[in-house]
């Protein structure tokens, strides 16, 4: 026999670690697939947006709840898929914030450096290298026709 259980909320981030854990065993218990995800993604947003951690650690939280916990079963139901794509968003989001947040400062650290004297072409090239330790590095950037734009700059 199939025990169909209704599609939980979406978690409320902000909890510790701890409690999730807890929320996850609970619904292993009652056999609730579908909270079990919610809150295993829940968890490892919990553990992405730690101040402690280093960007690739994060990212690595990040990546791992949307591959594993983010994906609907196969042959769902669309509310199914939704809440899927819900959990899928949340991630997103928070990580999208935790990448603002990064570059955000490393953006005023470059800003203080350029104030104190430090050479342009040295800040230049630790930008990139951290913007590309961020972003990834992007294969192809779409060129600008500056026809197109009416743009002067170089």
């Amino acid at each position: 026999m199939v025990v169909m259980h209704a599609i939980p909320q979406i978690p409320e981030i902000g909890h510790s670690e701890g409690y999730y854990a807890r929320k996850v065993r609970e619904a292993e218990k009652a056999g609730d697939d579908h909270a079990r995800e919610a809150f295993k993604v829940a968890q490892y947003i919990t553990l992405a947006i730690s101040p402690h951690l280093e960007w690739p650690q994060k990212l690595r939280y990040f990546e791992h709840a949307l591959r594993r916990h983010c994906q609907a079963p196969p042959l769902a139901s669309d509310p199914v898929w939704l809440f899927y794509a819900e959990l899928a968003n949340l991630v997103r989001r928070y990580c999208g914030n935790e990448a603002l947040k990064l570059a955000s400062r490393e953006d005023d650290r470059y800003a203080d450096m350029l104030r104190h004297g430090y050479d342009r072409k040295k800040i230049e090239n630790d930008a990139e290298m951290f913007f590309t330790r961020l972003l990834g590095i992007i294969r192809s950037i779409p060129s600008i026709s500056t026809k197109k734009t009416g743009c002067n700059c170089e």
